[in-house]
């Protein structure tokens, strides 16, 4: 994909702040930072298989799948009481979470649909794992599956890294172009440009005050004067 194909908003610093209220604030910072809480990659074309786009709101393909299949797994098992009373659906399903994750890892699939179905199944699995900690009739054996789980969860984000979701970053044009593309830096600079937009209408808000402050004193001091020179 050469340069003038790929569609990033990482290129521009401008920011867009109509009024400077805490409404509006908090909106526009949200925007900015929109990629990295929910989309968790950039929202440029180069990651268009890793997100989902609903009108204006972009989603992370696999968190959104995952928590999915977590959400619809706990519905159906706690709902129908045939799977419920079934010993073997939970270590299945999560047998077969686990083997959809091994897939995953092994092949990086491209294919937003594709990565979506083993995301999808491996948060059907995490949903099977969550309902034995639920069901254990055991405290202590709920313990020892949550730290399992909390454990589980922890080696996969080591494994991930802190910037495994901008691996396509490194080969893009437009990471050498002049000016370079670098959505983590230009976040950073919008932030702090809405911060000192913010700091420079408090600043005037203060200035304004004092002013009227020194006018009420002035006031204050020329009517006692007058009242001193009336006696």
């Amino acid at each position: 994909m050469s340069e003038k194909e790929i569609e990033t908003p990482y290129l521009s610093e401008e920011v867009v702040l109509k009024k400077i209220t805490p409404i509006h604030v908090l909106y526009a910072m949200s925007k900015v930072t929109a990629w990295q809480n929910f989309t968790h990659h950039p929202t440029c074309s180069r990651y268009e298989n890793h997100y989902f786009k609903i009108g204006k709101i972009k989603l992370c393909v696999g968190c959104t799948n995952l928590y999915s299949g977590i959400a619809l797994f706990l519905i159906l098992y706690f709902s129908i009481t045939s799977i419920k009373l079934n010993p073997i659906v939970l270590p299945l399903v999560f047998l077969y979470g686990c083997a959809t994750a091994i897939i995953h890892s092994i092949i990086h699939p491209e294919n937003k649909w594709f990565k979506s179905f083993l995301r999808f199944s491996l948060g059907f699995g995490l949903g099977a794992y969550l309902s034995i900690i639920i069901i254990s009739p055991k405290w202590w054996l709920r313990a020892i599956f949550s730290i399992i789980f909390i454990g589980g969860v922890s080696l996969y984000r080591i494994m991930r890294v802190e910037k495994a979701n901008l691996e396509l970053c490194e080969e893009c044009p437009l990471h050498i172009a002049d000016p370079p593309c670098d959505p983590m830096k230009n976040t950073d600079i919008k932030v702090k440009k809405i911060n000192e937009i913010v700091d420079e209408r408090i600043e005037k808000i203060q200035k304004r005050k004092d002013k009227t402050l020194e006018i009420d004193i002035q006031k204050e001091d020329t009517r006692e004067g007058n009242v001193e020179e009336k006696k």
